[in-house]
């Protein structure tokens, strides 16, 4: 069974974040359509070793260290993804190593704006949480 904290960032599921550099852009940009095609049809390799950040994974598996990727990996591979899709991108702020993106997402035929932090860990963008 997922975690409470885990099932929250896969109903999140879609985004596109335009930021400050070129780089950036597309480094974060790559890192949502990575998010999202590991949301809708679960890749658990993927979603927990290089989509969303080590500290996210221990808060929402409530494993710590590498225990926290494995728990990742086991929750994903017991759900079958979440439908949702990107409606509207409202606002970006870029701040050094961190991102807040606002964007509506669809989820379950209603559309509810998100807030989503990234961050950039080991030298990638990665989810770092997010909410209404």
């Amino acid at each position: 069974m997922l975690r409470p904290l885990l099932m929250p960032l896969l109903a999140l599921t879609a985004l596109a974040l335009p930021a400050c550099g070129d780089d950036d852009k597309e480094d974060i940009q790559q890192t949502v359509r990575d998010f999202v095609s590991a949301s809708s049809e679960p890749d658990p390799e993927a979603f927990c070793g290089e989509i969303v950040t080590h500290e996210f994974l221990e808060q929402a598996t409530g494993a710590t260290g590498e225990q926290a990727e494995d728990e990742c990996r086991r929750q994903l591979e017991e759900t079958s993804g979440v439908d949702a899709e990107l409606v509207e991108i409202r606002s970006t702020e870029i701040d050094g190593d961190e991102a807040t993106v606002r964007a509506v997402i669809k989820s379950q035929g209603r559309s509810a704006t998100q807030t989503l932090r990234l961050e950039q860990e080991d030298g990638r963008w990665k989810l770092s949480g997010g909410g209404p």
